[in-house]
């Protein structure tokens, strides 16, 4: 017998004794698995499958879950929900989304979700699903690919900002920018180091460019915001961002 027959022998075999396995085998299969295993229907909106394992991350049962059409979206922290609309509205991308969910005593957990966006015939997009697992926070460690400022997130992977919820667009410099005045809130930071960091020189650094950065940003920064000023002038020594919420 060829290596290809007996491969095609043990596929069928397995095949056969997969069929064995009955839909209550399958669901104890799926709820003894650590990681949530979830379909979110689009329209009408709702979970029509959430695996038991939510309830050890978040403490909500599913059937709670499932009462709750908008349950997707409160399930998940007010300052990362921009991130769930747009997997709601645009489907699944290949890169995993990290957001918080909010557990059931209002404490957080961070989550990774890898998601599949399914299609009905006319190629619409009728549902997502998915797996999310905990994971550890990623605002810390020698290399964090997500930064929290108060109700200011940066994604410094994707090169993303959320403020308060909403979307914030930022040029390249202005992304380097912020990520610059976050590393170290309420640390001033000087016209030169902002101006070295954008690649100017330092004597612009002192001139009227650093204002004209700075002035961008902050505007954006405090476009829809309840007016808090983020970031901070500190006269005749530069800069500094002060977080709120």
């Amino acid at each position: 017998m060829s290596g290809a027959s007996v491969r095609e022998s043990v596929d069928l075999g397995a095949v056969r004794r997969g069929r064995r396995l009955g839909e209550h085998e399958l669901l104890r299969l799926v709820d003894r698995a650590p990681d949530v295993i979830f379909r979110y229907r689009l329209s009408p909106p709702g979970y029509e499958f959430v695996s038991r394992a939510i309830t050890r991350l978040t403490g909500l049962a599913p059937e709670e879950l499932y009462a709750d059409p908008s349950s997707a979206l409160k399930l998940v922290h007010h300052d990362d929900r921009a991130i769930a609309y747009d997997l709601l509205a645009r489907g699944a991308s290949r890169a995993p989304v990290i957001i918080r969910w909010v557990r059931k005593d209002g404490s957080t957990v961070w989550v990774e979700q890898r998601t599949t966006s399914v299609f009905n015939s006319a190629h619409e997009l009728v549902a997502i699903e998915g797996i999310a697992r905990e994971i550890d926070d990623p605002t810390f460690g020698s290399r964090s690919s997500v930064r929290i400022r108060g109700d200011l997130r940066i994604d410094l992977d994707r090169g993303r900002v959320l403020l308060g919820g909403r979307d914030v667009r930022l040029t390249p410099s202005e992304f380097r920018l912020l990520v610059l005045l976050t590393d170290q809130p309420g640390r001033i930071v000087s016209r030169a180091t902002i101006m070295e960091a954008l690649g100017s020189s330092v004597h612009e650094g002192t001139g009227r460019s650093c204002e004209v950065h700075i002035s961008k940003l902050r505007g954006k920064l405090e476009e829809g915001s309840d007016g808090a000023p983020h970031i901070e002038t500190v006269r005749s020594k530069g800069y500094r961002f002060i977080p709120h919420g």
